[in-house]
């Protein structure tokens, strides 16, 4: 194996690891930025969707930007502007600052994950194995890394601007050696720029990828009330669920290489969305805390490589550049992630919570029967290429 496309490896890793620290950054601080402009719960959430709405309005233009100048530089470029930019909410005086400024952070984020998992695609297709899942280990383990870094410095006394200035700052050195060794494309064929409109088969994918991320956004913000509201947790232990959840998720990711190389693509999808569906399951006919926290760990096992093998899918789908194939699965993905939250919100108050969970476990049911319809054979992973 040769050492360039080892340190391009090790590059990609970096931004996805740089990229999981700025989202955990980012979650640790929202308590302090609610109590520094002392906002409602309500206020806050407009901040929230405005970093959601930040990523998925441009993705579409993303996935045109990445074919155009090539996903290396677009992802070192996208990491260092989202360092930058994720000091500004700290700096935001008053409610509108702070949802200008998350908009413009999320902007960032979503034109680096859009680049880097496009980055991710290539390398992967060149390493001529399944990689894709080491990949977003390092995005959760920076996520978990991120929010402990930030809560260090929290307890150290550290005010908002300070505590985020050392984080980004320390990130983007990180992005700096990244980039010394990032893979560029040889070629980009000048007529592949343009937008795509969706193709059918990405639109399927992407369909599986709106209902995961629906059921992973519901686990990072439904699982603690869950276990409080339904399984009668202590507050200090409601926390428990996510934690099981993210650590399980962590160490499946980091194993998950293997697991795609040894099941395959439709196996893997089908036995995550399996797994999901057991451990939502769970959570709702055991409404205890150690056991639906236990289930939601079997969640977190289950959708920690889909999301790996839906984006390396999309981005070898015929006829359009990676990034567009990319851009598309990612819209659609985290439009489930951003919505998907306010709608459980929604819907429990007319069916209650546990009714809401055992929707999701039927949507996890669904990635099972439709995984290998979708994901045709000639999908599977290409058979190894031989490295000069």
């Amino acid at each position: 194996m040769r050492h360039d496309l080892r340190a391009a490896r090790a590059a990609t890793s970096a931004l996805f690891l740089g990229n999981g620290f700025l989202i955990g950054t980012w979650a640790a601080q929202l308590p302090r930025f609610k109590a520094a402009l002392g906002l409602s719960d309500g206020e806050l959430s407009m901040a929230l969707l405005a970093f959601g709405l930040g990523a998925v309005l441009l993705m579409p233009l993303i996935g045109w930007m990445t074919a155009a100048f090539g996903s290396g530089r677009v992802a070192t470029a996208a990491a260092f502007a989202f360092a930058g930019t994720l000091v500004l909410p700290g700096l935001a005086p008053t409610l509108p600052a702070l949802v200008a400024a998350a908009f413009v952070a999320g902007a960032c984020n979503g034109t680096m994950d859009v680049s880097m998992n496009t980055n991710a695609t290539l390398v992967e297709r060149t390493w001529g194995r399944a990689i894709m899942s080491s990949f977003h280990a390092f995005f959760s383990l920076g996520g978990l890394l991120g929010a402990a870094a930030s809560g260090a410095l929290i307890a150290r006394g550290l005010d908002i601007v300070p505590t985020l200035l050392v984080t980004c700052g320390g990130t983007a050195l990180l992005f700096l050696a990244a980039s010394l060794s990032v893979m560029r494309e040889a070629d980009r064929a000048g007529g592949s720029h343009g937008l795509a409109l969706p193709r059918r088969g990405v639109l399927a994918l992407a369909g599986l990828a709106l209902l995961c991320f629906l059921v992973e956004g519901a686990m990072v913000d439904w699982s603690a009330i869950y276990l409080q509201t339904v399984a009668g947790a202590s507050l200090e232990r409601a926390v428990s669920g996510f934690a099981a959840f993210s650590l399980a998720m962590t160490a499946c990711r980091f194993m998950g290489d293997f697991a795609v190389r040894s099941l395959g693509r439709v196996r893997t999808l089908m036995a995550g969305g399996l797994l999901a569906a057991a451990g939502l399951v769970l959570a709702l006919a055991v409404p205890q805390p150690a056991a639906a926290s236990a289930g939601f760990a079997l969640v977190g096992l289950g959708l920690a490589n889909v999301v790996p093998v839906l984006f390396s899918t999309a981005g070898e789908t015929p006829g359009i550049p990676p990034s567009m194939g990319v851009a598309m699965v990612a819209t659609l993905g985290y439009a489930g992630l951003l919505l998907g939250p306010p709608l459980i919100g929604f819907g429990a108050d007319l069916l209650g919570l546990r009714a809401m969970f055992g929707l999701l476990a039927l949507g996890a049911l669904v990635v099972v029967l439709v995984a290998r319809p979708v994901l045709s054979p000639r999908q599977s992973f290409p058979s190894p290429r031989p490295t000069r």
